[in-house]
Formats: structure tokens, C-alpha cells, sequence
């Protein structure tokens, strides 16, 4: 990639979350971090806003936007192949979106490369494996990010009779067959996870949990994963 390409890239990070790091964007583009430096400065003498805060990261001053991301091919077909998989998910809400979010994407490539990308589409074939149906995926996104409780009726796998839990989640991962989401079970008093296909009844509370910041999900993971095997 060249200098050019990475600093538009560079923008393009910059405006994806409200903080990023210099060692973030080295990592990505596989330079050191004092290359990174020097690529914030000629964009900040180039006339782009960007704000740092000590230690934390670089920001695009708010009210800063750069014009509509153009995609290239390579992007467009590795999307639609992503939603080739996705419409054989079982998760609705996450399909759903997905698609909105691709007719997007579709709009802004040339009329060329459309036909080019309706053609592939066409050819493009998933076999689709058997798969619970899992359902509140988006919820219960919804509920990480707002840290809003919880309240379900969940069927475990060792209990005929529903049991009614608040829960607190902290986050979901998919295990390759189900969604899964992490989360402080008031009832046991303790971390449970719960799997998005066994939640039978489920209702956003209009109580808060303060997040549990020391929480870190691959930490977790790892940590699981070590426990099984």
C-alpha cells in the first residue's frame, strides 16, 4: 500500500470509532508506530481536525466528515460473499440488517461493476448446515451497549421447567452453530452464559447495571477454552 492509500485509510479508521490508537493503526498497516506519527502530522497539515487525547488516542474533531467511502471490487464481492453465508443464518436480525446494509454499499459502485456483482451473486452457493434458531441477537446488542437488564425465561439443558432470570450482559459470541451471550445472572449470583436459541420469553427491563469494566471477553474465551480442553 502506499503512503496516499494509507493515510485516506488512515481517515477512514479515524472516523470508524471514537477513539484510535497509534499502535492500532500501525498493526493494521504493518508500520511503526513512529511512521503513524509522522502520518497524523501531514494530515493535520493537510487541514484535517484531529484531536488527541494524552494517552488514550487520536479522534476526528466532531462536525468533521469525509465524503461518501467509495468501495473497491475486491470489498464489494468479499461483502456479498459474507451475505451468501448470512442468509443461511439463523439469526434473523443480524441478516436483516446486514442486507440493509449491503443494498448500501451496492448503490455507490458504477453501474458496471453492479452487473458485475449481480452476476456473482448468482454464483454464489452455501450449503447450509443444521443450526438451532437462535433469536435477540440484536436486543440483546442493544442491551451491552445501553447496559439495560434483562429479564428471561430460559430452557438449560439439564432442566425441563423454564427458569425466569435477570440477567446482565456483558457479550455475545457465536460459536459456529449458536449465539451465545455472556452475562451476570442475578438468580445465581455469579457469570453465566446463556445460549440465544434456549431463551424462550424475553423482555428489556427498564432498570440499568452498571457495566463490569474489568471484564474482558477474550480474556474470558481464552480462559474457557482452556477449562474444556
Amino acid at each position: 500500500m502506499n503512503r496516499l492509500d494509507r493515510l485516506t485509510s488512515i481517515l477512514i479508521q479515524l472516523q470508524s470509532k471514537r477513539l484510535t490508537t497509534a499502535r492500532e493503526i500501525a498493526e493494521r498497516f504493518e508500520v511503526t508506530i513512529r511512521t503513524i506519527y509522522r502520518d497524523i502530522q501531514t494530515l493535520r497539515l493537510a487541514g484535517v481536525p484531529i484531536g488527541e487525547e494524552e494517552g488514550k488516542g487520536y479522534f476526528l474533531v466532531e462536525g468533521y466528515r469525509l465524503p461518501p467511502v467509495m468501495f473497491t471490487t475486491e470489498e464489494a464481492r468479499a461483502l456479498l460473499t459474507t451475505s451468501k453465508i448470512l442468509n443461511y443464518h439463523s439469526e434473523d436480525s443480524l441478516k436483516q440488517h446486514y442486507e440493509s446494509a449491503l443494498l448500501k454499499i451496492k448503490a455507490v459502485l458504477s453501474p458496471k461493476n453492479k452487473d458485475k456483482l449481480e452476476f456473482l451473486n448468482s454464483r454464489i452457493g452455501f450449503q447450509k448446515p443444521w443450526a438451532p434458531v437462535s433469536l435477540y441477537l440484536d436486543s440483546i446488542q442493544h442491551s451491552i451497549t445501553e447496559s439495560e437488564k434483562l429479564k428471561i425465561k430460559y430452557q438449560s439443558r439439564n432442566e425441563e421447567q423454564l427458569t425466569e432470570r435477570i440477567i446482565h450482559p456483558y457479550a455475545v459470541y457465536f460459536s459456529g452453530a449458536v449465539w451465545t451471550t455472556i452475562a451476570f445472572c442475578e438468580l445465581r449470583q455469579e457469570i453465566r452464559e446463556f445460549r440465544l436459541d434456549r431463551i424462550k420469553e424475553f423482555k428489556i427491563q427498564q432498570t440499568h447495571f452498571e457495566p463490569d469494566k474489568s471484564f474482558g471477553l477474550e480474556r474470558y474465551l481464552e480462559e474457557r477454552s482452556k477449562r474444556l480442553f
